[in-house]
């Protein structure tokens, strides 16, 4: 059934519970809570990588401790989400499906991605399956080429062991992408996928500052056994 279909028979329930919300035309409702669940930038799953605090050591420092203390955390579902079953089912897909969800990966330590994990577990299969827009990101673009072992232990991960997830390389001059998917998804999601966008302003965070030389990134390339993109894409755990 539709989301539009679900909507539209919600009437006679908003007619008997004065919810004046439901009783909104469908287009409108959908838009009422686009604006209230999706973000203009990513919500992120875990501290992010050094590359993001170029020019800001300070800031580095202080979100790493805001992380650590539980100041900063991984997004719970909003409460619009928990208001009733109906809006729950309506809801949740907006709020999985469009959001741009960002988690790093360049670290030596392993337990910087117990966070991702975590989270992707507490949420569950059905909504793992809603994500569209899942990224393991660093904002240094040749991160893969110089750090190959951290891609490659994202890639032993439960991520992929476990919960059965997908990985496309998206990778390009403006950082190192990798969107996963889980379950079985049917087709992918509408539109430029945001590790594509020029400058990829959805995955990042407005403080952030894109430093992407391309003519560095070609030699790196260059420098490297055969196509970054052809060796790194189309990974499935």
């Amino acid at each position: 059934m539709s989301q539009s279909i679900k909507i539209a028979n919600s009437t006679a329930t908003a007619e008997n519970s004065r919810c004046y919300l439901l009783k909104l035309p469908t287009e409108i409702q959908l838009q009422i809570y686009e604006l209230a669940l999706v973000k203009e930038r990513p919500l992120l799953l875990n501290y992010p990588c050094n590359s993001s605090y170029r020019g800001r050591p300070q800031a580095r420092i202080d979100d790493e401790q805001k992380w650590r203390d539980g100041e900063i955390q991984a997004p719970e579902q909003p409460a619009l989400t928990l208001t009733c079953h109906f809006l729950r089912e309506t809801t949740l897909p907006i709020f999985y499906g469009k959001n741009v969800f960002r988690a790093a990966y360049c670290y030596t330590d392993s337990n910087r991605v117990r966070s991702p994990i975590a989270w992707l577990r507490r949420i569950g299969p059905r909504n793992r399956e809603m994500l569209r827009h899942f990224y393991f990101y660093d904002l240094n673009h040749t991160q893969d080429i110089t750090h190959p072992q951290t891609l490659q232990r994202l890639k032993d991960s439960e991520v992929f062991r476990e919960l059965g997830g997908r990985m496309e390389t998206l990778s390009s001059e403006y950082c190192s992408a990798h969107l996963v998917t889980f379950g079985e998804q049917k087709g992918k999601a509408k539109g430029t996928p945001a590790a594509s966008e020029p400058g990829v302003p959805r995955l990042r965070m407005e403080e952030e500052v894109q430093e992407a030389p391309r003519i560095i990134y070609r030699r790196m390339r260059q420098r490297s056994p055969g196509s970054l993109l052809t060796s790194l894409n189309g990974y499935t755990g």
